[in-house]
Parts: structure tokens; C-alpha cells; sequence
């Protein structure tokens, strides 16, 4: 296998075939007098080759994941069976080896480069949610990959927010176009259940704002345990600039809607949000785009100034803002130099490993729930950026309204009440003048 270890999940198909070289061993050596130690495996080393990488988070502690048919739950290897290095056989590329022991006969186990997060996991999670037929949750099929799978589109808001003829102010979020990192599901979830939530802070972000979220856009690539690339061997994050309708039909369908609210008068796409993992840094950061205008770029630097307090795993410190040239198909460079003063494109990465919380020198290990907690403290920041704190106070959980008739992919409408967003704007993008929260520093 080459590249990263996501997709590595292995079936002790050879099980039956093994015991029997075993047992036949055992018994040719008791014959020749030669001791035999008891037991029903040997140690296996797994070799993975081809990385390119120097810098590893396998050199920070990192280890491969395992679960078994007897024990479900997925656990890190030990790091101390887990070896990083390079390896002339390999044209000098780098090796993963870990070493395992196979101790329950009958167990199928399975190994993971990180917590997996699968295709039909979301479909189910999806569903449930739409089960729930909460007025606030519209889901919708944007589009299909080239193997037919749905490109889902959720949009969050107050349905106040989609009735005809107002504005609205958009945050549009989108997860796996590299479907290998799997903890941006964990913390796409993690937005998702917040934003549904009876909590204050989710109930005043509907009312004021309009999210959409694409949580899988390389639904291909999850499905076939790719690690960066879709069905048809394409980086995705790098054909922004001229997505093939046949080639790259879910980002073609994502950037052709991202489009059409830009031009919409009504819409102000106010933030983009792309979600990874990162396989060499600790914590979570993210990536902005450098401007010529120097007000701007300082207005840029506000949010994830105020997510670094809002979560202990977010590091501003490691948060950069660049130009790189490799980067310029990406979503974040695209979308930077496309849209207007008044919009804000990332990269939100996290590392597929762990944390260090400021202050200490300790790494804590990511798991499921701190993935998802991070999606949480993404979500609650909109409020400290967009200065609701006052209006937390004011609302009361309401009891959720369930909608007649929910069409399972009903396009709900591009347009909200301009009476609940505050700094409407005109006609005109290039007449929009509103969110600078850069004197909140």
C-alpha cells in the first residue's frame, strides 16, 4: 500500500490457512525434538511503505488503531511497537512497521490510520436526522459522484430565514474532499448536532444566520477507503479553478451553488469553512489567505482569534496565513480570490493525532467526542464574532415545530427575513458594509 494508512483495514481472511502451517510446523518440529512455544499466534510486524514524509506524527506517539470482532471499540497499538523510518529498499521513502499479536483464534480484526468514519455511517446519521423532521433542517441532494452517490446538502436556519424575498447572511461549511481524513466528519458532526440543538447559543445562530453544510464531497473516495484522491485518482481540493461536471460532478455542484448565492443580492456569503486533518501537526488551526488590504487581512485573523478561546485543542499560534502557489486550487484559495471584502475563506485543520492545551507539554490523544467538541466550540464562535451574546439572553428554548411535508431532498429557498439580520445590505455586493469586529481586540 502507498501513502497514508486510511483504508488499511485488514480481514485475517488466512486465518484457517495459517493455523494449519502452524500446526503442521509444530508438529514437524516436536518430531525433530526442536521446543515449541504454546500458543495460538505468533507475532506479526506490518510493514507500510512508500510515505514521503520526514516529519511524522508517528514520531510524536502516533500508532495505527484496531478493533476486533470479541473487542469493537477502537484503541490505539501501544506506541512503543510502532517504528517511523526510512528505508533504502524503498528508494529511500519512509516505513510504518508495527508490530501485533494476534491472541483470539476466532476474532477478525480490523486496523485503521484513524477513527473511521464510512459512507453509510453518514447516510445513517443523516437519516435519523431527517426522521427528527425538525423545521429548522432541510436536506437536500446537491448532486451525485460519478459512482451515483448522493453530494448531501444540509441548510440550517431559522425557517423564518428562507421565506421569499429577504436576505440572508451564509455560512457555507464543507468536510472530506480528502476522504482518507476522517476526523473532519467527527468534527462536521460536531457543528451539525450543535447547531440542531434546544441550546441558547444554537437557538440565536439560526435566527441570525443561514448554514450550509456539504459534509462529504468526495463520497467516491470515502466509500472506496481512499485515503486523498476520488474514484477516478483526482485531488479534488485542487480543481477549484475549473471542476469537470463528469470528472469532479460534487465539487462542480458545490462551486456552481456557491456561485449562484454570490450573485444573489439577497445572499451574503459571509464565511467558508473547509475541513481536514493534518497527518504532521498537533491540534486544530487553520489555514487564511493573505490580502493586499491590510484591514482585511486583520479582520481575517478575528475568528480564529476567538475560536482559540473558545476551544483548549486550537492553537492561533500554529494558524498561518499564506499565498502558496501548490495551494491555489484549493477551495480556501479560490473561493478567497472569488468572493468580496465581505467574505472569509479557511481551511480548518486538525491533527489526526493529538493536542497539547496551552500551558502544558503533554499530548492528549484525540478521540470521537474531542473531534466532535471541537465542531461544537466551531459553531459556538459565530456567536462571539457576530456579537449575539445579548440576544442569548432573550431567547427561550422553544419546542421544536414539525414541518406538514418534508420532502426528502425539497430545495429550500436562497433567501431569509431581512428584519432578523441586522446590517442589511443593498443591491449592490460591492455597496455591502457590515461585520468589522476587529476592535473586539
Amino acid at each position: 500500500m502507498t501513502g497514508q494508512l486510511s483504508g488499511f483495514t485488514t480481514r485475517v481472511k488466512e486465518a484457517t490457512s495459517e493455523r494449519c502451517l502452524f500446526q503442521e510446523r509444530r508438529g514437524r518440529e516436536e518430531r525433530l525434538g526442536i521446543p515449541v512455544i504454546q500458543g495460538h499466534w505468533e507475532r506479526v510486524i506490518f510493514n507500510i511503505v512508500n510515505f514521503s514524509k520526514t516529519k511524522s506524527l508517528y514520531r510524536d506517539g502516533m500508532a495505527p488503531m484496531v478493533k476486533s470482532t470479541s473487542r469493537p471499540k477502537w484503541q490505539r497499538l501501544p506506541p512503543k511497537n510502532v517504528y517511523y523510518y526510512r528505508c533504502p529498499d524503498h528508494r529511500k521513502n519512509y516505513v510504518m512497521s508495527f508490530a501485533f499479536c494476534f491472541d483470539r483464534e476466532e476474532d477478525i480484526y480490523q486496523f485503521a490510520y484513524c477513527y473511521p468514519y464510512t459512507y453509510t455511517r453518514f447516510q445513517h446519521y443523516l437519516d435519523s436526522l431527517q426522521k427528527r423532521n425538525m423545521d429548522y433542517f432541510f436536506r437536500e441532494q446537491l448532486g451525485q459522484s460519478v459512482q451515483q452517490r448522493h453530494l448531501d446538502l444540509l441548510t440550517i436556519t431559522s425557517p423564518d430565514n428562507l421565506r421569499e424575498g429577504a436576505e440572508q447572511k451564509v455560512v457555507f461549511i464543507t468536510g472530506r474532499v480528502h476522504p482518507g481524513e476522517t476526523p473532519s466528519s467527527f468534527v462536521c458532526q460536531g457543528i451539525i448536532d450543535f447547531l440542531l440543538s434546544q441550546h441558547p447559543i444554537a437557538c440565536a445562530l439560526r435566527e441570525h444566520l443561514v448554514f450550509k453544510i456539504a459534509p462529504m464531497l468526495n463520497p467516491d473516495g470515502v466509500y472506496l477507503g481512499n485515503y486523498r484522491c476520488s474514484l477516478m485518482g483526482f485531488d479534488l481540493n485542487r480543481h477549484w479553478l475549473d471542476p469537470s461536471p463528469w470528472a469532479h460532478p460534487t465539487l462542480h455542484g458545490v462551486k456552481q451553488l456557491i456561485i449562484q448565492m454570490y450573485n444573489d443580492p439577497k445572499t451574503s456569503l459571509e464565511f467558508y469553512i473547509d475541513i481536514h486533518a493534518h497527518s504532521t501537526m498537533m491540534n486544530g488551526f487553520m489555514y487564511g489567505n493573505i490580502f493586499e488590504d491590510e484591514e482585511r487581512f486583520q479582520r481575517q485573523a478575528v475568528f480564529p482569534k476567538l475560536l482559540c478561546q473558545n476551544a483548549e485543542d486550537f492553537s492561533y499560534s500554529s494558524t498561518s496565513f499564506n499565498r502558496d502557489a501548490v495551494k491555489a486550487g484549493t477551495g480556501r484559495r479560490f473561493l478567497g480570490g472569488l468572493l468580496d471584502h465581505t467574505s472569509y475563506c479557511y481551511t480548518l485543520e486538525v491533527s489526526f493525532y493529538s493536542y497539547i492545551i496551552r500551558g502544558s507539554t503533554a499530548a492528549v490523544p484525540y478521540t470521537e467526542e474531542a473531534y466532535m467538541k471541537l465542531g461544537r466550540n466551531v459553531a459556538r464562535t459565530f456567536l462571539d464574532y457576530y456579537r449575539l451574546n445579548p440576544m442569548v439572553e432573550k431567547v427561550t428554548i422553544p419546542t421544536p415545530r414539525l414541518r406538514k411535508e418534508t420532502p426528502p431532498y425539497k430545495r429550500p429557498l436562497l433567501r431569509g427575513p431581512a428584519s432578523s439580520l441586522p446590517n442589511s445590505k443593498g443591491g449592490k455586493k460591492s455597496s455591502v458594509s457590515h461585520k468589522d469586529p476587529s476592535n473586539s481586540f
